[in-house]
C-alpha cells in the first residue's frame, strides 16, 4: 500500500508542477468565469434562486465537462509513455513494485492532478457567487455534488484511456484523435450523425444531468431516468477497469519480450 501511495504522490506532484498544466486550466477558468459571471449584451446577470440551485449546478458541471476533461485527457497523454521514453519503467521492473500497483499509482496520481484545478474552480466560483448575492449558500454543496457525480467520472474515464492508448500510438496522434472523439462521442446529435452521444457509453455527464439535476438539454423533455444514469456510471467504471486490466497485461507482455 505504501508503494501505491508513493507512486501516486510522485506522479501527482510531477503533473501539477508543469507550467503548461496550469496555463491550460487558467485559460479555461477565465473563459468559464466570463461565460458565467459577465453580464449579457442586454446587461442581465445570472442570479440563481434557491429553487434553481440544483438545476444550475448540473448545467454548469455539464458545461465544465465540455472542455475540462478534454484538457485533462490531452495533458495526461504523455504520463505513461514518458516512463518508457526515459526508461523509468525498466527501473520499476527491477523493484518489488508489481505492475498493477505501478499502474494504479500512476492512474490515481494523474487523476488527482487533473481533478485538482477543476475542484478549485468549482469551490472558488461558488464562494464568489455567494457573497455577490448571485447564488444562495446551498449552491456550494450542489456544485460539489455535481462535481463528484459528473466531473469525476468523466475525468476518470479519459485519464484511463490517456495513459494506455499512447503506448500503442504517438502521443500527438492520440491527442488529435481524442479531441475528435470527445466532441463526436458526447455532443453531436445522434439523429443527424452516427455517434455514441446519447448511448450508455457517453461520459460527458448528460445522463446524470437529466436524471438527478432536473436540467434538460435545450429545454427538451427528460430522456434519461435514474436507473439509466446509474447504469451509465457503472458502465464507465467497467470500461475504466477493463482499460487498466488490458494495460496491465500489455506491460506484462512487454516485460516478457524484453
Amino acid at each position: 500500500m505504501s508503494q501505491f501511495f508513493d507512486i501516486a504522490q510522485h506522479e501527482f506532484k510531477m503533473s501539477i508542477r508543469r507550467k503548461g498544466f496550469w496555463i491550460a486550466y487558467l485559460l479555461l477558468s477565465v473563459f468559464y468565469g466570463i461565460t458565467l459571471f459577465a453580464p449579457s449584451p442586454m446587461g442581465d446577470v445570472l442570479i440563481i434562486h434557491p429553487e434553481e440551485v440544483w438545476t444550475y449546478a448540473g448545467q454548469i458541471a455539464f458545461m465544465f465537462n465540455m472542455l475540462m476533461p478534454l484538457a485533462g485527457g490531452i495533458l495526461a497523454a504523455d504520463r505513461m509513455q514518458r516512463d518508457f521514453y526515459l526508461q523509468i519503467h525498466e527501473l520499476q521492473q527491477s523493484t518489488p513494485v508489481t505492475g498493477l500497483v505501478y499502474i494504479l499509482g500512476k492512474y490515481f496520481g494523474v487523476l488527482g492532478s487533473i481533478l485538482l484545478p477543476i475542484f478549485l474552480w468549482v469551490v472558488t466560483a461558488s464562494l464568489l457567487a455567494i457573497p455577490l448575492a448571485l447564488a444562495p449558500f446551498s449552491f456550494l454543496g450542489a456544485m460539489l455534488v455535481a462535481f463528484i457525480s459528473m466531473s469525476v467520472p468523466a475525468c476518470a474515464f479519459v485519464v484511463a484511456f490517456s495513459l494506455a492508448c499512447p503506448l500503442v500510438m504517438p502521443v500527438r496522434v492520440y491527442q488529435i484523435l481524442f479531441t475528435g472523439y470527445w466532441f463526436w462521442g458526447n455532443y453531436l446529435n445522434p439523429n443527424i450523425f452516427p455517434t455514441l452521444s446519447g448511448t450508455i457509453l457517453t461520459p460527458g455527464g448528460r445522463f446524470v444531468l437529466e436524471a438527478f439535476f432536473g436540467a434538460f438539454i435545450n429545454n427538451s423533455e427528460p430522456r434519461y431516468s435514474a436507473p439509466e444514469a446509474i447504469a451509465n456510471l457503472l458502465i464507465l467504471g467497467l470500461c475504466i477497469a477493463m482499460v487498466i486490466f488490458v494495460l496491465n497485461r500489455y506491460l506484462a507482455w512487454q516485460a516478457q519480450r524484453a
